[in-house]
């Protein structure tokens, strides 16, 4: 062989290289497959369940439609038995559509009177009766009217001759009888707080169940008997006619060295103490006094002052009042007790239950203004019974408020949780304000409408304040990433660099194979 030949033979140079031993590659990779599929397969679906926010789906559309719709199915036709000629009847009935369709447009299709001719079996406690009788003076001139003060009756009384019993019976009981539930009614639609009759302000917020106190302060130590417990029994009535309104717990007490924070005025010429009315504001020292309820229950107060100048024998008077008391919104009443005569500081003194009877008397007034009842007409059931439907209507609306409220923070927080406990809660809600809707429209039970009511708004509330629910809202989504980071943060930096690791040495391997 030639040189040349030689020369153009290529010449293979071995390359020795330190390789690792293929059993440890192949370990290295086998290990890294098996933590890739760990995490596909195991660790983001665990993750992935185990982040993500449950959000149960609420009835949307019913709390839609009811919200747009429940003034039109909610009718309040309050049966009105009347003992008439049934030939004026029909006339009345006319001319009370009439009338309200035109004083109170507002309430069109949600309030109105259905006359019915009475019978025999009318109990006047229970159904509201309206009765026609020959006026009692042979000598007026004019008809007229009574409601009786103890029940639902109302009495005509037409003077000889009249023949306008329907224009009177539709006078009678839009402008008088029921005058104050249509004010209160327009004035929760307008939602006005202004009005002649109640003033919306001083009432308490309504709840299904009230702590009512009856209080005895005095200004000095001398100790002081009362006889509350019998008197307060006086209440009992009343509140068992509320029953389907709230139920009421009474409590009493009596807190001794209750000092006011001002001197009242001394009236020289009259030999009394006055309290001015900008002193009111004043009165109670809510610094000193221990007036402090830890019930979450709303706390009615009654408070009875007995004040030290009973022992000088001029009594405390509150100025330009009548019943020597006054209301504190929102709050109770307060009445001054001023003793009849001089009395000896440090003798045992006593108030008799006679003593006691005309200020519960003040107390049962004050009790309807806190709970927003108004202020005619006489019968204490009529006006129970316009508190009743007022306060459903404003429970109905209220819990519709709650749900709206609800539904709009669902969906303005993507990341709110919606727990199971909510939508029960909210199904409760709605069942509660078809069955208030059905008792109020259908049946004309307004007792058991009130009822479902209440329920309705203590489960609407139960729905909005749900704490699985408040707790997400003070959770934003960037918070995930500062408590996620410092756990998944070095697994995933240690799995990338051993992924790329291995990916780079395959790519490797590939280039080292070569074709001689």
């Amino acid at each position: 062989m030639s040189n040349s030949q030689e020369k153009d033979i290529p010449v293979v140079k071995k390359i020795v290289t330190k390789d690792e031993p293929e059993s440890l590659t192949f370990l290295r990779r086998v290990i890294v497959l098996a933590l890739v599929i760990f995490v596909l397969s195991l660790g983001l679906p665990l993750w992935f369940n185990t982040t993500t926010i449950y959000r149960a789906e609420l009835p949307l559309d019913e709390i839609s439609h009811l919200s747009h719709n429940f003034q039109k199915e909610l009718n309040f036709h309050i049966p009105v038995y009347v003992d008439i000629p049934n030939s004026i009847i029909s006339p009345a009935q006319q001319q009370i559509d009439s009338k309200i369709q035109n004083d109170y447009p507002q309430l069109v299709g949600l309030w109105n009177i259905e006359l019915k001719q009475a019978l025999d079996s009318i109990d006047s406690s229970k159904d509201y009766l309206v009765k026609l009788e020959k006026h009692q003076d042979p000598a007026a001139t004019s008809d007229s009217y009574s409601v009786s003060p103890f029940n639902k009756e109302t009495i005509l009384y037409a003077v000889d001759g009249s023949s306008q019993i329907d224009q009177l019976l539709t006078t009678v009981l839009i402008e008088h009888v029921f005058k104050e539930e249509l004010e209160m009614f327009v004035r929760v639609i307008d939602g006005s707080t202004t009005g002649e009759s109640t003033d919306i302000d001083v009432a308490m917020p309504y709840s299904s169940q009230y702590n009512v106190v009856f209080s005895l302060f005095t200004e000095a130590g001398s100790p002081i008997d009362w006889q509350i417990e019998k008197v307060s029994k006086l209440f009992n009535p009343i509140l068992e006619n509320l029953n389907h309104f709230a139920n009421f717990s009474i409590s009493t007490q009596v807190q001794y060295y209750s000092k006011l924070t001002f001197e009242p005025t001394y009236d020289e010429e009259r030999q009394v103490y006055e309290v001015q009315e900008d002193e009111l504001s004043t009165f109670i020292n809510f610094g000193d006094w221990n007036l402090i309820s830890h019930d979450i229950k709303p706390t009615i107060n009654f408070l009875t002052y007995f004040p030290e100048s009973n022992y000088k024998g001029k009594p405390l008077l509150i100025k330009n009042s009548e019943t020597n008391s006054f209301l504190v919104p929102q709050w109770g009443g307060v009445y001054i007790f001023n003793k009849g005569m001089p009395i000896l500081e440090g003798r045992n003194i006593g108030l008799l239950e006679s003593e006691l009877i005309p200020i519960m008397e003040i107390f049962v007034s004050q009790l309807f203004h806190l709970l927003g009842m108004t202020s005619t007409p006489k019968s204490p059931l009529i006006r129970i019974d316009t508190l009743s439907r007022v306060t459903t209507f404003k429970n109905l609306r209220q819990s519709l408020e709650n749900l709206q409220s609800l539904v709009k923070l669902t969906e303005s927080l993507d990341g709110i949780s919606i727990p199971e406990s909510t939508k029960k809660y909210v199904e409760l809600t709605v069942e509660f304000i078809h069955k208030s809707i059905q008792e109020a429209s259908e049946n004309h039970n307004f007792h058991k409408s009130i009822d479902y009511s209440s329920r309705g708004v203590e489960y609407s509330d139960k729905a909005f304040f749900e704490k699985e629910m408040v707790q997400q809202t003070y959770f934003p989504q960037e918070h995930k990433l500062a408590v996620y980071l410092p756990l998944l943060g070095p697994l995933l930096s240690i799995l990338s660099i051993g992924v790329f690791k291995t990916l780079k040495d395959m790519k490797s391997d590939k280039k080292k194979v070569k074709v001689e």
